[in-house]
């Protein structure tokens, strides 16, 4: 028994010395844009949306942002599509731009900063 509380002890620790290495500098605000994918890499999790790099990998390395395509509450990366337009709203950071939220939008939707009402 004491050999299995050793081995987890151990493995959690290695998970907590993983998650903080992880961890992406980026700023603590977050801003909104309207913008169209470009391309999309899913080896490294990141797309191009109107010209700039995004991540989808989080802050944390592992805290996924929440995605929702057009009339749904659900969504994911691997069914965003070159092509579509997005609200995306990102925190920045020196390596890309970091996705917090995104939902497709309608084609017609003007590209652009989001106008805050």
């Amino acid at each position: 028994m004491k050999k299995i509380v050793d081995s987890l002890l151990l493995v959690a620790s290695i998970v907590l010395c993983q998650t903080t290495s992880a961890e992406i500098k980026a700023s603590a605000y977050t801003q909104s844009r309207i913008a169209e994918i470009h391309s999309m890499d899913p080896t490294t999790r990141t797309a191009i949306m109107s010209g700039y790099r995004y991540a989808f990998s989080g802050t944390l390395g592992y805290d996924l942002p929440q995605i929702r395509l057009y009339g749904s509450a659900f969504g994911a990366y691997e069914l965003l599509e070159p092509g579509m337009r997005v609200r995306v709203t990102y925190r920045l950071s020196p390596q890309a731009r970091i996705v917090t939220d995104l939902a497709q939008v309608s084609d017609r939707t003007p590209l652009g900063v989001v106008e805050v009402p």
